[in-house]
């Protein structure tokens, strides 16, 4: 006779089920009605255990009890099973939702507010950029690579005023993104990347050398309220990770670098600050 498989198992385990629940629901089908001694028997399993397991799923609508001595059960198709159980995770993934967010309201204080957080691997990356765009109340400035661009491609933000600059060599993207985002609240700008490789003119040598290692497909600077960043350094090309946090001390410089790069890329402004004064020669001190 053909045997339930593990892994079948595992996939009803994975829609609610136990697993009892899941192999006696699977003799079922595979019996098409059964006494629950004919179950013991081919489950293995003890008669209390699939008792119990075919009052669950009587109970669920995934068995039905005959009434005869003794007593007869058999399971509803597979396709109304499947309906059942994946309508039974849609509400509690709706009540569980709403109960969160209503604790996400609630946040209690800590003394770790100003800790410095690193979140690895893309999926993980990704969640966290769509979760800060969704929460921003009132402005997010941004300056993405086009790795991370799909994570922004369905963010809502409502009136929240966004300044977004892209690194991209796409010809499309901006078309793209003023659709995404439109109002007076979005200024937007695609930045090319031969453009945004080219070094501030004050920055020093060490710094030159070093921009001819980045990769600016993976930059982020991410900054939300001017409560919380997201930060990811453009020197690396496969898995990455991003520092997150709210310590104001960081987000402030944070800040002050996006308003320098800002200004360069899109205001033009070559030295967004006085250049240092320059020091005099000996011979005109002399003097």
């Amino acid at each position: 006779m053909v045997g339930i498989s593990a892994s079948l198992v595992k996939s009803l385990n994975d829609l609610g089920l136990s697993n009892y629940e899941a192999s006696v629901y699977a003799a079922l089908v595979l019996y098409d009605n059964a006494e629950a001694k004919d179950l013991v028997g081919f489950l293995s399993i003890s008669k209390p255990s699939v008792y119990e397991a075919l009052d669950h799923l009587a109970e669920m609508g995934l068995a039905v009890k005959r009434v005869s001595k003794p007593a007869r059960y058999s399971a509803v198709s597979p396709e109304m099973a499947i309906d059942l159980l994946m309508g039974n995770h849609k509400r509690a993934a709706h009540l569980a939702l709403e109960g969160l967010k209503k604790l996400e309201t609630e946040k209690v204080p800590t003394d770790k507010e100003d800790a410095l957080w690193t979140i690895y691997g893309d999926a993980n990356i990704g969640y966290k950029i769509r979760d800060l765009f969704r929460k921003a109340k009132s402005q997010i400035t941004c300056i993405i690579g086009e790795r991370y661009l799909p994570c922004i491609e369905r963010c809502n933000i409502g009136n929240v005023s966004l300044r977004l600059i892209v690194i991209s060599d796409s010809p499309d993207i901006e078309r793209k993104l003023h659709e995404q985002f439109p109002g007076k609240n979005a200024d937007l700008h695609v930045v090319s990347s031969e453009k945004f490789m080219v070094p501030p003119p004050f920055a020093p040598p060490e710094f030159v050398k070093a921009h001819k290692f980045m990769n600016f497909a993976n930059t982020l600077e991410l900054i939300v309220d001017d409560e919380e960043i997201l930060m990811i350094p453009p020197f690396v090309s496969g898995s990455v990770s991003v520092l997150n946090t709210r310590n104001k001390g960081t987000i402030f410089q944070m800040k002050l670098m996006s308003q320098l790069n800002w200004k360069r890329l899109i205001d033009g402004e070559e030295y967004p600050f006085p250049p240092p004064p320059q020091k005099k020669k000996r011979a005109e001190l002399k003097k």
